[in-house]
């Protein structure tokens, strides 16, 4: 998966998101063109690139296309890139304002990562992208001769879109509400912090303030079923553990590539690990994986003590931990207060580490 950075020009439209958010919910797609700079030291000097990666794009091979402004920054799903004329499938203001575009990006899905917050945009986002084709130095906000679109890599690698739910969509959540956005900051504030809420895929962070709201307005209410909430935020847990495991699971493949022929079924359905990369299994599976023999060794002979005995003791226990929430749910007993407090306290760090931070930081002991 490529990565290309967009810094887009309020001058042009000083709602450029917004215009683009519109056409995009009406037709589910819309085209975003990048505007012809009419100034002759702004060519691009690595169109040969560019259009490398933009042969390969497709639905399934998406693009990543972060767009700032530097006060905002949000990542589009592109599924195309093209030259031909999409000036219908585009905001009326490209034609208006006889926009010469000289490429169009074809995007299906848009996700808001930081809005009116430039130290946030600088130091937590931009700050995790390398300059491919400078020296693989940081991204530079002061200073630079990039010209846009730059091909761009991230530290810590995030797929914003890799999500086991097909149909699942950000863009209706773009420009959410105050009430959202200062759940979001509390859970900054007080659980996550900085250094770890952008780690964890935005899926997981929208279900985990959906939960918080939805809590804060009904807790009072003593015949409430709480079971929503404590199913989503078990869905945070399932996706950060599905998350860990295609990185642990990558590393020791590279480690020994006979780990992704270990065999196992589901339903009847035989599977090898290569498969989980692109097929969610069940939590029993990652327990029966991490019991394998070769698994086991050439784990306990790359990876440190400390992230084994997580692995092995640790992740095992939050796998039955998750486990017991689903059979509780499949049997449908409503849930109590008391039930979503208590998977909540697992999941913020209420009086207790967070399963969640203790994911993250394991997994970046994996990718160091």
């Amino acid at each position: 998966m490529k990565n290309l950075i967009i810094l887009y020009n309020p001058y042009y439209q000083d709602d450029v998101i917004e215009q683009h958010l519109k056409v995009l919910i009406e037709n589910e797609k819309v085209a975003f063109g990048k505007v012809k700079s009419k100034l002759k030291n702004m060519e691009q000097i690595f169109q040969k690139q560019l259009e490398e990666i933009y042969k390969s794009v497709s639905e399934t091979n998406y693009l990543q296309l972060f767009l700032t402004d530097y006060s905002s920054i949000y990542v589009a799903k592109v599924i195309a890139v093209s030259n031909d004329d999409m000036y219908d499938l585009a905001p009326a203001y490209y034609k208006e304002k006889n926009l010469e575009v000289e490429t169009w990006y074809v995007i299906s899905d848009i996700c808001e990562i930081v809005r009116n917050d430039f130290q946030k945009t600088r130091d937590e986002i931009l700050a995790n992208f390398t300059t491919t084709n400078f020296d693989n130095h940081t991204y530079a906000v002061y200073g630079n001769s990039y010209v846009y679109p730059l091909i761009v890599d991230m530290k810590y690698k995030t797929d914003y879109f890799d999500c086991d739910n097909k149909d699942f969509k950000y863009y209706p959540d773009v420009f959410k509400s105050e009430k959202f956005l200062a759940i979001k900051q509390n859970i900054i504030d007080f659980s996550f912090g900085s250094k770890h809420i952008f780690h964890l895929h935005p899926n997981s962070l929208s279900n985990i303030i959906s939960s918080e709201m939805e809590l804060q307005e009904n807790k009072l209410d003593r015949n409430y079923d709480f079971s929503s909430i404590v199913i989503k935020y078990s869905k945070t847990l399932e996706q950060e553990i599905y998350l860990f495991m295609k990185t642990l699971l990558k590393f020791l493949i590279e480690k020994n590539q006979r780990i992704e022929n270990v065999s196992y079924s589901v339903q009847s359905k035989n599977y090898t690990v290569k498969d989980i990369f692109t097929n969610k299994p069940n939590f029993g599976t990652y327990k029966f994986i991490l019991k394998e023999d070769i698994v086991k060794t050439v784990m306990e002979n790359n990876l440190d003590k400390v992230l084994l005995f997580f692995i092995q003791k640790k992740l095992v226990a939050y796998i039955n931990f998750i486990q017991e929430i689903r059979n509780e749910t499949v049997h449908g007993r409503p849930a109590t207060l008391n039930e979503a407090n208590s998977v909540r306290a697992k999941i913020l760090g209420v009086a207790q580490e967070s399963i969640l931070i203790e994911l993250i930081k394991n997994k970046k002991m994996i990718t160091k």
